[in-house]
């Protein structure tokens, strides 16, 4: 069918003009601002071209909710990724491929890429369309850097072994930061010998010299994906921006870690699951840390108070000896940065009170780290 034929159907209520369009063009100024130049030219790209796909497009701007928050349009960038990848549409996979061979930083000319994106939008829109129903599902071990950062300084002030518990786990690469080889500036933990390197960009200074000891990991997600399958393995790589070669190369190198060593993930909704884990006996001298990297905002309310309150219980009951932390990798309230807060628990003055630790990249490429205080 040609292009110029295509309509919106007549059994859709008419949306509401403009914010597709809008949140595209913010999220191509935000791919701009990270360097993103390919990314940010498909991004305007599709905003010109989307009525080439009614359904998508109303789904768009009918979203129930912040499509920021939600993550929409990171979602149709996946799909798009997937089909370039998958090769059913040779031409979005020809201009993907280049995009990965010039390293994401050049555009293709904005008439050819339109062109191959209204072909694309048109043959893919149900596929599209599903990966639009279905959650974002990053598991950018980069951030672990975060996490390990302040394990090290913690075990300086009060050295005892980590019980790890994530949220919102995805495939769990996270729940293996004991065999992955962390650079932090002039610091580094974990396993020298991983071919997981993981070295972000580090101002500010080093973190204290403590040691990162993991005496159990566990994580939940409401649809955990399994390291063993192939097409979870290429959902996460679709989530990878086009030309991104290091960071699909340490993917890669995640995901065949993690066949040896599986990690632990369970099915469910994180407020109930995490309120079953703190209710588990805690080892003396055994430190119990909360992680959670880029969930909050896909979180309802009513969930991330669940969360609040399980901590809020079982930190009135922590020691020096049984301490509770919570870790967490997030967008600020005004998303205006990503922030690395800390929250500690331990039957002492200032348990319970929030800290700042870092300012990072969202996909932790750098961390300006101010480290803990007290």
């Amino acid at each position: 069918m040609p292009i110029a034929a295509l309509a919106e159907p007549a059994c859709l209520p008419a949306p509401v003009k403009g914010r597709a369009a809008a949140q595209l063009a913010i999220e191509a100024a935000k791919a701009r601002s990270f360097g993103k130049v390919f990314v940010a030219a498909v991004l305007e790209s599709v905003a010109r071209v989307l009525p080439q796909a009614p359904l998508l497009a109303h789904a768009i701007e009918t979203w129930p909710g912040d499509l920021a928050s939600a993550g929409v349009i990171f979602r149709l960038g996946a799909g798009l990724h997937a089909m370039a990848r998958s090769g059913r549409h040779p031409g979005l996979a020809a201009i993907y491929r280049d995009a990965r061979a010039d390293a994401a930083d050049a555009a293709p000319e904005p008439l050819l890429l339109d062109i191959t994106l209204s072909l694309a939008l048109h043959d893919g829109e149900a596929d599209l369309l599903q990966w639009m129903s279905g959650p974002t599902q990053t598991n950018e071990v980069a951030r672990v850097a975060a996490l390990a950062a302040v394990l090290m300084e913690l075990d300086a002030r009060a050295p005892m072994r980590t019980s790890l518990l994530e949220l919102g786990s995805s495939a769990g690469l996270n729940l293996n930061l004991e065999h992955y080889d962390i650079h932090m500036g002039a610091q580094r933990a974990g396993d020298c010998s991983s071919e997981v390197c993981i070295a972000p960009r580090w101002s500010g200074h080093a973190p204290l010299p403590g040691r990162t000891r993991i005496a159990g990991a566990r994580g939940v997600d409401l649809n955990p994906l399994d390291v063993r399958r192939e097409a979870d393995g290429e959902r996460l790589h679709a989530y990878i921006w086009p030309g991104e070669r290091a960071r699909s190369e340490r993917l890669r190198a995640a995901l065949v870690l993690a066949r040896f060593h599986p990690p632990q993930v369970d099915r469910g909704r994180a407020g109930e699951w995490l309120g079953q884990q703190l209710a588990l006996p805690q080892p003396q001298g055994e430190r119990r840390v909360v992680f959670h990297s880029m969930v909050a905002q896909y979180l309802p309310e009513t969930e991330r108070r669940m969360i609040d309150l399980a901590l809020a219980q079982a930190g009135r009951v922590a020691t020096p000896s049984t301490p509770l932390v919570r870790v967490g990798l997030e967008w600020n309230a005004d998303r205006t940065a990503v922030e690395v807060t800390l929250t500690q628990w331990h039957g002492q003055a200032g348990a319970g009170r929030p800290q700042v630790v870092a300012q990072c990249h969202p996909y932790a490429e750098w961390f300006d780290w101010a480290g803990l205080s007290g």
